[in-house]
């Protein structure tokens, strides 16, 4: 019987609906998924007190500018990135949480339209069956910054009310405010890096110079967060 706990979904995205779009090959959601009733502040603090002592204040964890030397992170030298993004990585390894992927290899489709079908069709397919395992949840929180209306849309839909279910929908996310969706942001990025690599693609130059290459990434990065992965 469902009580009334409340799970948290970080939502954030990865990708482009252009077509055709070498750059962009993939098109990935990352849902991130927190009990509420398991107290993250200290693991919050610690994390501020890390980046307070590499002299960054208001730090907001962007995987992709990190990775490529861009925007906030442009004057910062590779090791000092690297650093931000270790540290963001033991933070999220300690946490506890879960999470999952929804993907779409653009090569098999021709049209922005074809990625949101196939994105929706998994998306419910996915919360029935979350809905069904765990019924301890009553209650679902959705943060999303809203950055493409079309998954707004998806979500919305997903997400709708249900009976015995109470789905609210955060209301003006900002990235910065939350770390939880700064770890959906850098698991599409670590879910990007490792469909490459699962497709014989290379890594980018900047990805490379980043992870040290495809061993030290699956060593030194992406097996801390898969055993999250549902």
């Amino acid at each position: 019987m469902a009580t009334d706990a409340t799970l948290s979904i970080f939502v954030d995205e990865s990708g482009r609906f252009q077509f055709p779009d070498r750059e962009s090959p993939y098109y990935i959601v990352s849902l991130v998924m927190h009990d509420q009733r398991i107290l993250i502040e200290g693991l919050i603090a610690e994390l501020d007190r890390h980046f307070a002592e590499m002299r960054l204040s208001n730090v907001c964890f962007h995987a992709g500018p990190l990775i490529r030397q861009k925007n906030a992170f442009a004057i910062m030298d590779w090791s000092f990135r690297n650093k931000i993004f270790r540290r963001m990585l033991a933070f999220a390894n300690k946490l506890d949480f879960q999470y999952h992927c929804l993907m779409v290899e653009k090569r098999f489709i021709n049209s922005k339209e074809q990625i949101v079908s196939h994105l929706q069709h998994d998306m419910d397919i996915f919360f029935d069956s979350l809905v069904g395992t765990h019924p301890e949840f009553s209650r679902f929180k959705v943060y999303y910054d809203c950055g493409q209306t079309p998954v707004t849309n998806m979500l919305r839909s997903t997400f709708r009310p249900r009976p015995g279910l109470d789905i609210e929908f955060a209301q003006a996310v900002r990235p910065e405010r939350y770390k939880l969706f700064q770890v959906a942001d850098m698991i599409a990025t670590l879910k990007l890096v490792e469909l490459k690599i699962e497709h014989g693609e290379p890594m980018t130059e900047s990805e490379y110079k980043f992870f040290g290459g495809v061993r030290n990434f699956k060593r030194n990065y992406l097996r801390f967060v898969k055993a999250k992965e549902i």
